[in-house]
């Protein structure tokens, strides 16, 4: 399944394997890794988890019709049409499977405080409501992260309280139902 969707600088698309050492290199930057549930690792874990998450995305796609994507700038990138990865985004089902789906996101930390995860989040989540049967949708983060928090209010998602059902830890829940 191709999946692709344009935002003004923005393109989110399924993860090539050429993404692999970008993808490795944003799990590696300890600041990066302090708001994300992976837990610490040197080069070569991230690598590996890398590898992981790609086919975990890869997984969710063909089982569940949507997963993560690639999150790279519009119109090139290197000067020789290559565009890198500067983060991702996507839906994913939530490990129970059977209540609503969540947005995830992360960027490098030289494209944090630009908006380009709120781009991001605003995109999947009116691709999602436009072509999954999805009622709502959430989004998780540490309580104390209010980067991540602003992302998800100016996405549109509303704070619902806090909770460690999901992922074992206490983790501050927004959510925005399909619009009527």
């Amino acid at each position: 399944m191709a999946v692709g969707i344009l935002t003004s600088r923005l393109l989110l698309r399924r993860f090539a394997q050429t993404d692999l050492p970008a993808l490795a290199h944003l799990f590696a930057d300890t600041a990066v890794q302090e708001y994300l549930a992976v837990g610490l690792m040197g080069p070569k874990g991230a690598r590996a988890f890398a590898e992981t998450f790609i086919r975990a995305s890869d997984d969710e796609w063909r089982e569940g019709g949507c997963g993560v994507m690639a999150m790279v700038p519009r119109g090139g990138g290197d000067g020789a049409g290559n565009a890198t990865l500067v983060g991702y985004c996507g839906l994913r089902h939530l490990p129970d499977r059977i209540s609503s789906m969540e947005v995830v996101y992360a960027l490098r930390q030289d494209r944090w405080g630009q908006g380009l995860a709120t781009e991001a989040a605003r995109a999947v989540l009116d691709w999602g409501f436009e072509t999954l049967p999805v009622r709502e949708i959430k989004a998780f983060t540490r309580p104390p992260h209010a980067a991540s928090r602003r992302v998800m209010e100016k996405a549109g998602m509303e704070f619902q309280g806090e909770t460690d059902r999901y992922y074992g830890e206490m983790l501050a829940v927004y959510s925005v139902t399909r619009p009527v």
